[in-house]
């Protein structure tokens, strides 16, 4: 926020940018003005002035006991000193932007309330208040949790209340890709096309969106690619090196498609795509060949399944996706193994099935030799 000429009012755009003007009075509600601030020679407009003042005197006939708590106490106050923080800015631009986004939308109701009698059920109670879009309840719950561990850990707050707080979406996020359609789009888009080589980064390497519009020449080394995870790479702890062996797959997209020069995948103008960018045009791609139920995101999920009916392990399966927890690469493997269990099963079925019908086949021949030997032996007799 930023302050203007006028005392008490301050400039707040939105995530958008459209320009929104406060008073923000301590002790007192903030109120917005809508009326236009500046006219096109940079003067404060009358009609502007007129809310101003109007505002002013409302918050001035405010009941102390009915007045907000010091700013210092307030959901505003604390996620401002959150946004100034070094480790808020290390995360990347797009996440804070995504941050800045959901923790704007909840302080518009919770702003100037106290964070620190913040509890768990209110936490709670602000998931559920969001039940109708709840990946968007869930994704509050997931930003104020490190929030609330800041604040703990500058003393601000005496609890993180978003501990424990359960998820209330229940899809198990993006659509794996099937082998089939792995061979639909194939056969769409052909060797040579941007689109194939797309697909055969992501699924070859298994590739974040982020990385796959930004690996290129650079990250070779004979034969493995070898680069810095774009996600949490501002980040000790988070960083993360991804080394990945070339298959003859994406070596023969390589070799038969034009590529950049700092990254494999560039645009129509000749430049990295952007990861937002990339998204849509992987949608665009995904569309063209009929798979409308696809997504880029579904392409790395299928990578890791090929990679555990393999049979890598969980830590070969982290070194390769760049993950921190084995549980990740244990979801992937058991779900592999439900697989080879299931075809096991059913060999052994047919297995029992052809040895019932040979010991069948055989008990009918061996009776009939016996009818058989015992009528020759009556005749002889």
């Amino acid at each position: 926020m930023i302050k203007t000429r006028l005392r008490y009012c301050v400039f707040d755009p939105d995530r958008r940018g459209n320009p929104r003007y406060y008073i923000r009075k301590p002790g007192s509600k903030k109120i917005r003005i809508r009326e236009i601030f500046e006219d096109s020679n940079g003067n404060i407009r009358p009609e502007f002035m007129q809310a101003y003042f109007a505002a002013l005197e409302s918050v001035s006939n405010v009941p102390r006991s009915l007045q907000a708590p010091p700013r210092e106490k307030t959901f505003y106050w604390l996620v401002d000193q959150y946004y100034r923080s070094e480790e808020f800015k290390r995360f990347d631009i797009l996440t804070q932007n995504d941050k800045r986004g959901v923790l704007n939308r909840f302080c518009e109701s919770a702003g100037n309330h106290p964070y620190d009698a913040y509890r768990t059920e209110d936490v709670e109670r602000s998931r559920d208040k969001r039940s109708a879009t709840p990946g968007a309840a869930d994704k509050l719950v997931k930003y104020l949790r490190p929030l609330f561990k800041w604040s703990v850990r500058k003393k601000y707050a005496k609890s993180n209340p978003a501990i424990g707080v359960e998820k209330i979406n229940e899809t198990v996020g993006w659509r794996t890709w099937t082998a089939g359609e792995v061979t639909t789009y194939r056969a769409h888009h052909k060797i040579g096309s941007k689109a194939r080589l797309a697909l055969e980064i992501m699924l070859n390497i298994g590739a974040r969106r982020s990385d796959a519009c930004r690996v290129g020449r650079q990250h070779e080394h004979g034969d493995y690619l070898e680069f810095v995870a774009w996600k949490g790479r501002n980040r000790e702890k988070t960083r993360k090196t991804i080394v990945a062996k070339f298959t003859p797959e994406l070596r023969a997209s390589l070799a038969e498609t034009p590529v950049g020069d700092l990254s494999y995948l560039v645009n129509d103008l000749g430049r990295p795509f952007t990861i937002s960018g990339f998204g849509n045009k992987m949608r665009e791609w995904c569309d063209a060949a009929g798979l409308h139920r696809c997504s880029s995101h579904g392409l790395r999920k299928a990578s890791a399944v090929t990679m555990a009916e393999s049979g890598a392990t969980a830590p070969e399966m982290c070194a390769l996706f760049g993950w921190s927890k084995l549980e990740t690469a244990e979801v992937y493997i058991r779900e592999a193994r439900k697989r080879v269990m299931v075809d096991n099963a059913f060999a052994r079925l047919d297995e029992h099935r052809n040895r019932k019908s040979v010991s069948l086949g055989g008990l009918k021949s061996n009776d009939e030799t016996k009818r058989r030997n015992t009528r020759e032996k009556s005749k002889r007799k």
